[in-house]
């Protein structure tokens, strides 16, 4: 069979819990900054860097971007950070895959890579890998959902 591969992109953005525990934590640091600033309290200093790693570390988390690639019945999905950092996060086949719905269904293990904020664009696939059923929630390409058809697994 001679596919074409398919790549497509689900944009996250920031979620307000992100956002607002970004904010919380350089407020946190800028505070405990001026205590130790005007007492010269040594536990200041280490809530700071406390604080601002956390500020560091929610800042590269900041902007998320899910980029899927199909191709020969194998199916990659990686995390895009800032757009910048790309990290891949699962690797499954289509022999895999026992169903595909259009909505989200959860099983013992479910992995989001999606913004579900938006669940009329959402799909479930139900893997068995290894003998353990794990349900992937993302946004598919109108080409994948096609291949799926074919492959008589959406229901």
């Amino acid at each position: 069979m001679n596919e074409k591969p398919l790549e497509w992109m689900a944009v996250c953005g920031e979620s307000a819990g992100h956002k607002l525990g970004r904010i919380a934590a350089l407020a946190a640091a800028v505070a405990l900054f001026l205590f130790f600033f005007l007492t010269g309290q040594l536990f200041a200093l280490i809530g700071l860097a406390v604080f601002g790693g956390l500020y560091a570390w929610l800042q590269m988390r900041s902007f998320v971007e899910y980029e899927f690639c199909y191709f020969s019945d194998d199916v990659d999905i990686s995390v895009i950070y800032n757009r910048a950092r790309r990290k891949k996060k699962m690797s499954f086949t289509l022999a895999d895959v026992e169903y595909m719905v259009k909505k989200v269904e959860t099983q013992q293990v479910t992995k989001y890579f999606c913004n579900q904020s938006e669940p009329e664009k959402l799909y479930t696939l139900v893997l068995n890998q290894e003998g353990k059923r794990t349900a992937v929630v993302m946004e598919a390409d109108p080409g994948f959902v096609k291949v799926m058809e074919m492959k008589r697994k959406v229901r």
